[in-house]
């Protein structure tokens, strides 16, 4: 291990943070850090990053996707358990079909097909790519483009499909107050340094812990449960926008360094395959929306956003600008992503195992 070399990569990767944010790019600290890291390193080879920085960028995107997840989330789940059922279902079969039909077409091997399919976050689907053997440069340019082509696409979609319809109704069957939090905890962690300090030591551990057990993507979803847990029962759990940029500026430099001069000559291999990805993500999301509108289970507007595979954040600020139920949208969202994260990775892992014997 060169820490000169571990120290000059992550100077690249927050320049390329840096220079990503004034350009304003979407998710500036994965995708800028990322993105300057591969170039130094497809050019030089000099690019470093040691097997616990990774993980350490695990536990920290695992524990702020648990942090999204109040007691007042749980309380509502019930109203919204139908059609999130529904979603995963159709995202379930749609990562595995795809992945099939990309890896035969275009003679991709079926790990690196079925990551980048997979409709979840870039940071953490290339991150799994690196623990299970996959091409992470090639998952990384898939995720990315799904990434900025439902940006692109989906709101434009979602507006001129819904533009007779009014603003959606708030449901007022939800909860909008996280009741009573007190534990034995609060009575001994009260400020938000100590909360900040007890939050990121259960994450490493937990993350650690994860990465010793062998769970598919053990290292992210440890902390994502166990954070999870501690945020619903108690006020103890803190985990700012500041640690979440930490951790994307980390998995972006990991990432990067793992793209070799062999990897971009690849990478043109996955343009075809994500025009067909987005078509389907399309496909889902127009049927997903008519059956919750048949059964009542969403409006047509907040069906469209809660199904469009963005990210939680992303697509419940845009879906706020059009009038749409922003708490089940974030809810959903939400869940997709802690059900990506926490039942995918095994699901790969055993289909893997199947075709393998």
């Amino acid at each position: 291990m060169n820490v000169l070399k571990i120290l000059i990569t992550l100077a690249v990767g927050i320049a390329g943070y840096l220079r990503a944010k004034k350009m304003k790019i979407t998710a500036p600290g994965m995708l800028g850090s990322m993105i300057l890291v591969a170039l130094v390193n497809a050019f030089t080879g000099f690019a470093q990053m040691p097997g616990f920085i990774k993980t350490i960028a695990q536990a920290l995107s695992g524990a702020y996707i648990g942090m999204q997840i109040a007691k007042k989330d749980i309380r509502n789940f019930h109203y919204l358990i139908v059609p999130f059922l529904i979603l995963i279902a159709l995202f379930t079969v749609n990562t595995f079909l795809m992945a099939f039909i990309i890896s035969k077409l275009f003679k991709m091997d079926i790990l690196t097909a079925l990551l980048g399919c997979v409709p979840g976050g870039v940071s953490d689907m290339s991150m799994l790519a690196l623990d299970m053997g996959g091409d992470a440069g090639v998952v990384a340019l898939m995720q990315t483009m799904r990434f900025f082509g439902c940006l692109a696409i989906f709101p434009a979609l979602i507006r001129s499909t819904t533009k007779e319809d009014g603003d959606s109704v708030k449901d007022n069957r939800f909860i909008n107050d996280n009741g009573n939090l007190n534990t034995f905890m609060d009575k001994f962690i009260r400020n938000d340094t100590e909360k900040l300090i007890f939050t990121i030591i259960v994450t490493l551990i937990t993350g650690w812990i994860g990465k010793l057990s062998g769970f598919p993507a053990g290292a992210m979803v440890f902390p994502m449960f166990v954070v999870m847990f501690i945020n619903v029962n108690s006020k103890v759990a803190r985990i700012p926008k500041e640690v979440k940029l930490v951790a994307q500026i980390l998995s972006g430099c990991v990432v990067g360094a793992s793209i070799t001069p062999e990897t971009v000559r690849t990478l043109p291999i996955a343009i075809l395959p994500i025009v067909l990805l987005l078509a389907s993500y399309f496909a889902i999301n127009l049927l997903f929306t008519e059956i919750c509108v048949k059964h009542n289970y969403l409006d047509r507007k907040s069906a469209m956003f809660a199904s469009a595979p963005g990210g939680a954040t992303d697509m419940t600020l845009i879906a706020a600008d059009l009038g749409a139920d922003l708490t089940k949208i974030a809810l959903i969202q939400v869940m997709r992503a802690a059900y990506v994260l926490a039942v995918i990775p095994p699901l790969i892992t055993l289909f893997i195992k199947l075709i393998s014997h």
